[in-house]
Formats: C-alpha cells, sequence, structure tokens
C-alpha cells in the first residue's frame, strides 16, 4: 500500500499522527490567543449586533447597513464571547482543511507535513489570528479565505460536481461576509469562464463543469449586489472617498461636476477653508445634514455611485496610482498599522509573523522566487499551480478593489487582499520547493513528471509519491 495512505496495515502512520498534533497545537494556540482578552467591540459590532436583533424575515438582516453573514452568526450564536469562540473554532478548521487540502498537493512523508506547516503557520501571523477576538467579520472572512483557497485548488485538481458545488457554496459565504469580496467572486467566475472555453475542444466533461462554476459564482455576485444596491449601503463609502479623493482637487470637482454633481464653486470654497490634517492629507467632509448642501446630498444617495464609477473606468492610470500617493488620500485608517486593530493586552503574538508575513520588498522577492521554483520544477504546468496563481492575482486586484471603495478604514479594508497575496505566493513557493526534488529524481530516471494525482482508475487506484497509479489493496 502506499505509504500516501492515512493509514498502513490498519495502523495510524507517524506522517498522519505529526499532522494530527500539529493541527491539535495549532488549534489551542487560536483559543488560548483569543481567551486571553475580553472580545473587542467596536462601532461596526453595535451595527451588526443591531442587524442580529432583527428577524429573519427582515429586510434589515438581508439587505442592510452591512452584509448579513456575521449579523446571522451573531444572531445564531448570541454574544461577544461566543462569537469569538466561535469564529476561533472555526478558523482552526477551515485553516486546517487548506493545510490537509496543500499536503495532498505534494509526495507522502515528511514533504506533505512540511506544506501543511506552512499554511498553519502563516495562519498564525498576528494580522490573521488578531481578528478572533474582535466582533467584527475579519475573522470569518479570512477563515473563508482559506476555504476559498482549499476548495477551487481540489476542484482545479479534478472538477467533480460536489467539488464544484463545494466551491460555490463557499464562495457564497465568502461575497456575504464583506462587500469588497463580491468583485473577486466575480474575477473567479470570468477566470473560470476562461478556462471552461480553452477546455471545450479538447475535455468537454470538465468544460461543463468549469462553466458550471462560472455560472454559480456569477448567480453569487448577482445576488450578493442585490442586497448591496437594495441597502444603499455603498453610498456612505462613496461619500468617504469623494471627501478625501475627489473634493480637495479643483480638477476632480470639475470633472464630476461636468457628468451631474452640484455645487461646484461651493465645494471648491469650502476646500479652500479646509485645513490639511496633521499626515498633510485634506479631506473636504460634508455633513449629510447642513442645508447648504442639500443638492449634493441629494446627489450623493441618487447618482454618485454610478458616477465614480465612470470616474474609474475613464480613468486607469488613477486607479492604479492614486494608492501609491504619499501621504495616502485616506482617513481614520492607523497611518496603514494593522496592529492598530490588535488586542493591546496579551496579544500573544506569533514568533512566525516576522518570517511569514514579510514587508513588501521581501514579499516582492519571495514572487520571484515562486515563478523561478516553478518554471524549474516544471509544477507550473498543473492545475492547483495555475489556480494559485489566478487567486494570488485576485487578492491583489480585490485590494485595490478594497481601497478604492472606501476613503476611510482603507488599512482594515485590504487586509483580506494582503492576506491572499502573501498566502497564494507562500503556497507557490511551497509547491515548487517540494516538488523540485521529484522532478530531479524523474529527470534522472526519464520518467514522466507531475504533482501528485488522484486516483482516477477506480476505488482500488491509490497514488504513489512519485505520482504514478499503483494497484490499491
Amino acid at each position: 500500500m502506499s505509504t500516501g495512505r492515512w493509514t498502513r496495515a490498519g495502523r495510524i502512520t507517524g506522517p498522519t499522527m505529526a499532522g494530527a498534533v500539529g493541527w491539535c497545537v495549532f488549534a489551542t494556540y487560536l483559543m488560548v490567543q483569543s481567551s486571553l482578552g475580553t472580545p473587542l467591540v467596536w462601532n461596526d459590532s453595535r451595527v451588526y449586533v443591531s442587524m442580529a436583533h432583527r428577524p429573519l424575515w427582515s429586510l434589515v438582516l438581508w439587505a442592510g447597513p452591512r452584509p448579513p453573514l456575521t449579523p446571522l452568526v451573531i444572531k445564531v450564536v448570541g454574544g461577544a464571547s461566543a462569537v469569538v469562540t466561535v469564529q476561533t473554532a472555526f478558523a482552526a478548521v477551515a485553516w486546517g482543511a487548506l493545510a490537509w487540502t496543500v499536503g495532498r498537493l505534494v509526495a507522502p512523508g515528511w514533504r506533505r507535513i512540511a506544506a501543511g506547516a506552512v499554511v498553519l503557520g502563516f495562519a498564525t501571523t498576528l494580522p490573521i489570528v488578531q481578528w478572533n477576538r474582535s466582533e467584527l467579520s475579519e475573522s470569518l472572512s479570512l477563515s473563508l479565505l482559506a476555504l476559498v483557497f482549499a476548495t477551487f485548488l481540489w476542484t482545479s485538481r479534478r472538477p467533480t460536481w460536489p467539488r464544484v458545488a463545494a466551491a460555490t457554496g463557499v464562495a457564497l459565504a465568502f461575497a456575504a461576509v464583506r462587500d469588497a469580496q463580491v468583485w473577486s467572486v466575480g474575477m473567479l467566475a470570468l477566470a473560470m469562464g476562461v478556462y471552461a472555453l480553452t477546455r471545450l475542444r479538447s475535455h468537454r466533461s470538465t468544460a461543463l463543469r468549469a462553466g458550471t462554476l462560472a455560472v454559480g459564482l456569477l448567480a453569487v455576485v448577482a445576488l450578493c449586489e442585490w442586497g448591496t444596491l437594495a441597502s444603499q449601503r455603498t453610498t456612505p463609502d462613496t461619500a468617504d472617498v469623494l471627501f478625501a479623493r475627489v473634493l480637495p482637487f479643483p480638477d476632480r470637482v470639475a470633472w464630476f461636476a461636468a457628468h451631474g454633481m452640484p455645487q461646484q464653486h461651493q465645494i471648491d470654497r469650502l476646500a479652500r477653508e479646509t485645513v490639511a490634517s496633521p499626515t498633510g492629507v485634506k479631506v473636504v467632509g460634508i455633513d449629510p445634514h447642513d442645508p447648504r448642501f442639500q443638492p449634493f446630498e441629494r446627489w450623493l444617495r441618487t447618482q454618485s455611485g454610478g458616477t465614480y464609477l465612470l470616474w474609474l473606468v475613464s480613468h486607469p492610470a488613477y486607479v492604479v496610482t492614486e494608492p501609491l500617493q504619499r501621504p495616502e488620500r485616506a482617513f481614520n485608517f492607523a497611518q496603514g498599522d494593522l496592529a492598530f486593530y490588535a488586542p493591546t493586552t496579551h496579544p500573544a503574538a506569533s514568533p512566525l509573523t516576522r518570517v511569514l508575513w514579510p514587508p513588501l520588498d521581501e514579499l516582492l522577492v519571495l514572487a520571484v522566487l515562486a515563478l523561478y521554483l516553478g518554471i524549474v520544477s516544471d509544477v507550473w504546468r498543473t492545475g492547483p499551480w495555475r489556480m494559485l496563481v489566478v487567486l494570488t492575482l485576485v487578492g491583489l486586484a480585490g485590494m485595490v478593489v478594497a481601497w478604492h471603495g472606501d476613503g476611510q478604514e482603507v488599512t482594515r479594508h485590504t487586509v483580506e487582499g494582503f492576506t491572499q497575496v502573501r498566502l497564494g505566493v507562500w503556497l507557490l513557493v511551497t509547491l515548487g520547493v517540494f516538488q523540485l526534488p521529484v522532478v530531479r529524481r524523474a529527470r534522472a530516471g526519464k520518467e514522466a513528471v507531475s504533482i501528485v494525482p488522484e486516483p482516477t482508475a477506480g476505488a482500488g487506484a491509490v497514488s504513489s509519491s512519485a505520482g504514478q497509479q499503483t494497484p490499491g489493496p
């Protein structure tokens, strides 16, 4: 029997035991870390709780001021302490599932354990675990991100109908927890649609499943976007963007005025009277109850969203360069420091944070290494590797979408994108590192090279460490 099986001759193998013990240590760390202090309650927490008190048939619960998933969880489990316990346990399960999935992408034995350890180690970094103690949507969002990676990696290996259904369901939950993630799901739908078209002639059954997944993801986008539009909850976000990135600049005000925004001269006058903040950023805020700007407020509620989208589409250079401006044109965003949201008492930060959550320059080096290893190991030819590239690029685009989606708290709003990019890069490196020895042995023996496949010949076939089919027991 292959060493890739969970048991050998009815006994639990050493690698299986090591993996189980590692996950238990990881889960224990998460539970201890989240219980070292009282739950953190923020302004958004109160909004979630208020929505949770609504009956299930209330439109406010499903299309209210915040996406519905977090209020639903609060409604089911109860108070803040229960929310912390449940979302921490869910994080342990979700990241454990991803660790197991990544482990199945490499040869059995120590490589499988090491690959899973990379995932669990990454999940202990402070920018991820710090949210478990907060009554917010970030903990659920990051855990669902881990499940998005897991389900899409499984689907990329072999797109069966159950896996297509699982990926669609996880994507629905992922989009229902934060509005910006609807765009991420939409980009994944586009990628799956393109893949389905490329496989249409050679593998029709695969193309059918990939196309079905694309349609399912588009349905998720339509459903979640309905809630966003029905609630008009993006209007305050659009206002924040205008206050920080449009109204302080006369040329931008002129463009928006030419496309329907009223009171151009009053806004320019207000901008001249507004003093920049200590950080050097000028924020031209307008009180929604100020009688002098009621025409502007009516436009803001009814037309600002469409006009802002037109601005983004017609100014592609702005989309790329504006987030790079320093000082950053945002407010109430902790100056880009994620630790602002971390617990101030007993944070119990993992020592792996510095290594596995690298700054931008080190992340770029790591990305280049990931591409190099993918090429020299030939793992770039496999579906999981290419899916990881797609997920990483979607994370990068999602981060830009989240930044442009609001003018305040951009540090918190982009954490999922930052996590997705870093996780994708680390997993690409992991596959390259652990596939490279297999490739060298295969080349020396002139054997075929491939990532460890799933059994497809029937229930009696199992995978060998060389990635070839061997008879089952």
